[in-house]
């Protein structure tokens, strides 16, 4: 396999994500309009298909394609990437291809047998901007899917609930950060807000990381919200570092205006704006200026509207200060 055949792989693969940076698939568009041309789903309905098919693209990108990417970079003699990838990939592509994805499967399909005879650094290529992709385009199937279906399955809106609320907005306002901020910034935008803050980096704590995504500067992407954190925000960032991080936190235990890096969960770029639930720890990366933490709420609660009903597209620009 020579070089210029890599080259023309990575370079097909880099087109179609360009293609979709700022704007929504067709393919995405016609899953979720019901408009695919093999009518895939049961019984005449496509929300199931939209589902699963949402579900599998999480997990290709996050749970097969990362972690070969991980293994790729370890350049270790007993570890065979290509054929850890035709075992791995397949069965998502198939049925992602399918089910409204093409272009993911023709781009695996591209992949595969190059890899088989690729350098240790052509893999890396190959491998990373698979991934930007796949990153890219769960993107757009994360933003569009009808997350507002949750006003059908909601807890019980009883006086406790509230109360514990209204104590971890309490106790969220109340944590203090024990990290000191950096003198390496970044500044965040959102639009169409118009909204900007800065932000220190953990340049200290997580270098390599840091550093990665300082190379990676500038660039715009879509800002979205998780549905089971709490009160952060998201967005897909075009790394693929898999950088050592040394200093990790328990995301509820974090302060107002926290900025995280999850590496294993599609390279995303989080801002937590309020009271966050989840057990899980995560990378720090830094933190919102203090005198610019009073508007992120604000924001959040733009970008909670527009992931979980509107859909309207909010951007998120990221670069140094």
């Amino acid at each position: 396999m020579s070089t210029s055949e890599v080259q023309a792989v990575v370079a097909m693969i880099d087109a179609e994500t360009a293609a979709i940076m700022k704007q929504e698939p067709q393919e995405t568009k016609k899953l979720r309009e019901g408009r695919l041309d093999d009518k895939a789903g049961a019984y005449g309905q496509y929300f199931g298909t939209w589902d699963i098919a949402a579900g599998m693209m999480r997990d290709c990108s996050m749970y097969a394609l990362y972690p070969l990417l991980r293994l790729a970079r370890q350049k270790r003699s007993d570890l065979n990437i290509a054929v850890m990838a035709d075992e791995m990939l397949p069965p998502y592509t198939n049925y992602l291809g399918y089910s409204g994805f093409p272009t993911l499967e023709r781009l695996g399909d591209a992949m595969r047998p190059v890899l088989r005879e690729a350098t240790p650094d052509e893999t890396d290529a190959l491998l990373s901007a698979y991934l930007r992709y796949a990153n890219r385009l769960y993107c757009w199937v994360y933003h569009y899917f009808p997350w507002n279906l949750g006003e059908h399955y909601r807890y019980p809106d009883d006086a406790e609930a509230r109360a514990a609320d209204a104590r971890a907005a309490r106790d969220a306002a109340a944590i203090v950060d024990g990290f000191t901020p950096s003198e390496t910034f970044i500044k965040l935008t959102w639009q169409p807000l118009g909204v900007s803050v800065r932000a220190w980096l953990a340049v200290e704590q997580n270098p390599e990381l840091c550093r990665d995504l300082l190379d990676a500067l500038p660039f715009t992407v879509l800002q979205e919200h998780p549905m089971v954190t709490g009160e952060s925000m998201f967005a897909w960032t075009p790394l693929t570092t898999t950088a050592p991080v040394h200093v990790t936190e328990e995301i509820r235990f974090a302060p107002i205006g926290r900025l995280r890096f999850s590496q294993r969960t599609g390279q995303k770029l989080v801002v937590q704006y309020g009271a966050t639930k989840e057990t899980i720890r995560a990378p720090l990366l830094g933190g919102v200026i203090a005198e610019d933490r009073a508007k992120l709420p604000a924001i959040g609660r733009a970008v909670w509207d527009a992931t979980y009903a509107s859909k309207d597209l909010i951007w998120l620009t990221v670069e140094r200060t």
